[in-house]
C-alpha cells in the first residue's frame, strides 16, 4: 500500500470558512474528522482494513495523544493504532485532509442549560466542504438533527459546486447493536457510504433515507432513556415500600417484562445525553414524554446522592468510597452520570471521600483520594457502587460485606467471573 507522507510543505492549503483548519495535500483513503472515541475507532478499522487514514481534531491535546497511541486501555485498539503509526498509514493532525472519504464524527456540546449545541458539527462540515473535491463520499456519522444531511451538509457542498449525488456524496450512518444503518441524500449516495461501511465493518447494512437514519438514532436512544427514567423510578417506588427492587425486577422479568431497564445513576454512556435531547428539539409541542424522561435523568444524581446523606447520618464522619467515575467505552468524566454522583458526595463533606478507577490517574474531584478497590472497600464506612467495571464485579462479595453499600447497578446480584 502506497502511503502518503506528512511533511511540513504539505500543509499549505488554507480554509476561507474554517481558518483553523488546514488540509494536507497528500491524498488519503480516508480522513476521520473528531477523536473522540469512535472516530478512534473507526480510524483503527481503517488501518484494519489497509487504508491509508488521515484523523483531524481541532484540540492539539487529543491530536498529541492519538499520534503516542494514547487511545485508551483496549489493547487490541492500542496496538493497531501503534502499528498503524509505525507504518505510516495513519496520522493525525490539526486540518482536514484531502482524501477520497470523509467521515465527520464530532459530537455536539451540551451547554449548562442543556441546549445541544452543534457547532463543532457546523465548524467540522464546513472544514470538510473546503476539503472536498469532485467524487468524494461524506458521511455524518454523529448525533444530529433531523434533516441535517439533507439539509446542512447538501447544501453547503452545493454551495460550492458539488451536487450530491452527482458530484459527490452525502449520508448519514449510525453503527449499533451489530447492524450498520446508512441513509443517504440520494440512493447514489446511500450506495456509497454503503460500500464504505461495508469496507469497514462486518455488519449487516440496512439502508434508509439520511432523515430516517438521523430520527432513527434518535428514537433508539430516547427510547433506552425512558426505559431507564422508569427503572429509576421503580427504584424510589420499591425504597419507599422497604423491597428489593433487584428481587422486584426479577419477578417482573419472569412475568415477561423482558425489556425493563435496571436502576443505574444515568446514561451508561455519556454521550447518550444528546440524542433525547434533539429528538425533543425536532417537534417541541409533541415531545412532553421525552421531555419528562430528560427531567427524571437529570434528578437521579441527587437522588443517589441524598440516599448517601441519609447513610452517613449513622456515622461520626465516615469514610465513603465512590466506585467508578467515568462513563462510556472510553471512560469519559464529561458529563458522566457517575462523576456527577461523586462530586455532589464530595461538595455535602460527609466526610472523608475516597475514589476507585482504573482507567484514572488522578483523583478529579477535589479533596478525594484516588485508591485501590482494595484499600477503599477495607477502609470505607459505605460504598456507593456507580460502574459495573469488571473487577467491581469480580471481587469476592465478602469485601463488600463490612461496609454499608448503595449499589446503584446491581452490580453484587452478579456472579463474581
Amino acid at each position: 500500500m502506497s502511503v502518503p507522507k506528512i511533511t511540513p510543505e504539505s500543509t499549505a492549503r488554507s480554509h476561507p470558512s474554517a481558518p483553523h483548519l488546514a488540509a494536507v495535500q497528500a491524498v488519503y483513503d480516508l480522513c476521520i474528522v473528531g477523536l473522540e472515541a469512535h472516530g478512534i475507532r473507526l480510524a483503527a478499522r481503517g488501518v484494519g482494513a489497509s487504508m491509508s487514514v488521515a484523523c483531524s481534531d481541532t484540540r492539539p491535546e487529543s491530536i498529541d495523544r492519538f499520534n503516542r497511541a494514547d487511545v485508551g486501555n483496549d489493547m487490541g485498539l492500542v496496538d493497531t493504532i501503534e502499528d498503524g503509526l509505525a507504518e505510516q498509514s495513519v496520522r493525525a493532525f490539526v486540518g482536514a485532509a484531502r482524501a477520497h472519504s470523509f467521515v465527520i464524527g464530532v459530537l455536539p456540546e451540551l451547554q449548562p442549560d442543556g441546549y445541544v449545541d452543534s457547532t463543532p458539527i457546523e465548524d467540522a462540515i464546513d472544514a470538510v466542504v473546503d476539503a472536498a473535491e469532485p467524487g468524494n463520499l461524506v458521511v455524518l456519522d454523529t448525533p444530529t438533527a433531523p434533516g441535517t444531511t439533507r439539509g446542512l451538509l447538501a447544501e453547503k457542498l452545493q454551495a460550492v459546486g458539488l451536487e450530491p449525488g452527482e458530484d459527490v456524496f452525502a449520508a448519514s450512518v449510525w453503527v449499533t447493536n451489530g447492524r450498520c444503518f446508512v441513509g443517504g441524500v440520494t440512493p447514489r449516495c446511500t450506495q456509497r457510504a454503503a460500500e464504505l461501511y461495508g469496507s469497514l465493518f462486518n455488519l449487516p447494512i440496512q439502508t434508509a433515507t439520511a432523515d430516517e437514519c438521523e430520527l432513527a438514532r434518535l428514537a433508539r436512544r430516547t427510547h433506552e432513556e425512558m426505559n431507564a427514567a422508569f427503572a429509576n423510578e421503580l427504584s424510589a417506588v420499591s425504597k419507599h415500600l422497604g423491597l428489593d427492587v433487584w428481587s422486584v425486577l426479577s419477578v417482573a422479568r419472569a412475568a415477561g417484562s423482558t425489556t425493563l431497564a435496571a436502576p443505574s445513576p444515568g446514561p451508561a454512556d455519556a454521550n447518550a445525553r444528546f440524542e433525547p435531547r434533539l429528538f425533543a428539539a425536532a417537534c417541541e409541542h409533541d415531545t412532553a414524554l421525552t421531555r419528562a424522561t430528560i427531567s427524571q435523568g437529570e434528578l437521579q444524581p441527587a437522588r443517589i446522592a441524598a440516599e448517601v446523606r441519609s447513610t452517613a447520618r449513622r456515622f461520626v464522619s465516615p469514610t465513603i468510597a465512590c466506585l467508578g467515575l467515568g462513563s462510556g467505552p472510553d471512560g469519559s468524566l464529561a458529563h458522566s452520570p457517575a462523576m456527577r454522583v461523586a462530586s455532589l458526595i464530595g461538595r455535602g463533606e460527609l466526610g472523608q471521600l475516597l475514589v476507585v478507577d482504573p482507567r484514572v490517574s488522578v483523583s478529579p474531584i477535589s479533596g478525594a483520594r484516588l485508591v485501590s478497590l482494595t484499600e477503599a472497600l477495607k477502609q470505607a464506612d459505605i460504598v456507593v457502587v456507580l460502574s459495573e467495571e469488571k473487577s467491581f464485579v469480580a471481587a469476592p462479595r465478602e469485601l463488600y460485606s463490612r461496609p454499608s453499600v448503595i449499589d446503584t447497578l446491581g452490580v453484587l446480584t452478579q456472579a463474581p467471573s
